[in-house]
């Protein structure tokens, strides 16, 4: 139940990201004059410095408990409070207006590299707000810190079992895993990370797209958000304005594949994309609420009670509440610095208690392959095994090769990839 929820929650969080993103650019919509409050409200998240985001049910654990019940899949009680309590925040800030963000080209093709007065956030909270993992970066530096024994508490696991998994790791990172900020250098690590997986230390040229077919994408999107969507003003209540989007869920989904599929072939190891929207979207109409406080974007909200086949009269909101002028992302204080390889062995780890395999060595198939003790490498894939991996289409022979250098085995990325599928 726990990862029907999960996936049915990805969808709608996706859903709701094409929506912001293709409203914001494509500046206005002249359907209804609803739909111009609409589109000017996303406009105005670039108008300023700073912008933050955060995902979460709107419900509580016993809200939760009894959607489980009305869809006849039961939410056991530890899952609903996980659910109920756990949300995501992201934030950006600038010293300018973060429209006109733009990255500086890399040399000899290289990536683009981001603006330097860029700033960002991720934060993961559980109950109470408290801090379960966040990551930060200010130009070139990184800083994280996580609360495993949170995390796993949240999860309904033993947390006791934190201080062997950790026991022989630096103190640095013993320390990221209890919640004191580490530091490390942000491109230092993209570089480890890159040519362990190509097995150069060469960096590969930035991918490119035909200047026509982005031009081609965004006259797609004007399109098929005019074409689309439908859009209800509800009239105001506690002084925000309160408006209903509406679209016909399955054939928004295939013109947005119709509508990205040309860009695929410029993207290097990425594979085409899927010519009919996946099965867990619905043949029928959709709606997100869309609040506004003072013109300005304030939430979305989406019920995924509207994804059930079975009509269900108990909702379950998932909710997206924005933020602007929020505060700029600033470098904690007092951060222990670590190397990319420490960063490695620490994702390696997490790995390791993701998908189960004891932090003694032995992997999840019981075969020794698995995360062994802090430091252990798994197995090294081979080719034939890679191939399978890779045959279903979740995940490309890159992705495969990187989560095997952290640590996981060929059984935990074989089910990682079933998880995706």
């Amino acid at each position: 139940m726990i990862r029907r929820t999960a996936r049915t929650t990805l969808v709608a969080a996706a859903c709701g990201t094409v929506l912001a993103t293709g409203l914001a650019a494509c500046g206005t919509v002249q359907q209804l004059s609803a739909a111009d409050k609409v589109s000017t409200a996303f406009e105005k998240l670039g108008q300023g410095k700073s912008f933050s985001a955060k995902l979460s049910l709107a419900a509580t654990a016993e809200q939760i408990e009894a959607f489980g019940t009305a869809t006849g899949e039961k939410i056991e009680k530890d899952e609903a409070a996980a659910l109920a309590a756990v949300s995501l925040s992201v934030a950006v800030s600038a010293d300018k207006p973060l429209k006109d963000v733009q990255p500086s080209k890399g040399a000899d093709g290289a990536a683009p590299k981001t603006d330097p007065s860029l700033s960002s956030s991720f934060a993961l909270t559980g109950k109470g707000g408290a801090s379960l993992f966040e990551l930060r970066q200010v130009g070139d530096r990184a800083f994280a810190k996580a609360d495993l024994a949170g995390f796993v508490s949240l999860t309904g696991e033993d947390a006791s079992e934190v201080d062997q998994l950790t026991a022989s790791l630096p103190a640095a990172i013993q320390g990221a895993l209890t919640g004191k900020w580490v530091a490390f250098d942000a491109k230092e690590l993209a570089g480890a990370g890159a040519a362990d997986v190509a097995g150069t230390a060469g960096a590969s040229a930035a991918p490119s797209l035909d200047p026509k077919l982005t031009d081609g994408l965004t006259a797609s999107l004007k399109d098929i958000l005019n074409n689309d969507l439908s859009f209800e003003d509800k009239g105001k209540k506690d002084g925000k304005e309160r408006i209903t989007v509406t679209a016909p869920a399955r054939k928004l989904a295939n013109d947005l594949l119709k509508a990205f599929a040309p860009l695929t072939k410029d993207l290097p190891d990425v594979d085409a994309l899927p010519k009919t929207a996946p099965t867990e979207i619905p043949d029928r109409n959709l709606s997100l609420d869309v609040v506004l406080d003072g013109g300005a974007l304030s939430a979305v909200t989406f019920d995924l009670a509207q994804l059930e086949e079975k009509a269900t009269a108990t909702p379950l909101p998932l909710q997206i509440a924005f933020g602007k002028d929020a505060p700029a992302v600033q470098a904690p204080a007092d951060a222990a610095t670590i190397t990319s390889d420490d960063i490695l062995g620490l994702l390696g780890t997490f790995a390791g208690g993701a998908f189960g395999a004891d932090p003694l060595g032995a992997g999840a198939d019981g075969t020794g392959t698995g995360i062994g003790g802090p430091g252990e490498a798994a197995a090294p894939l081979t080719d034939a095994q890679v191939k399978e991996l890779t045959a279903g289409g979740t995940m490309n022979e890159e992705q495969v090769r990187l989560y095997n250098k952290l640590g996981m085995s060929y059984q935990d990325i074989k089910d990682l990839a079933a998880m995706g599928s």
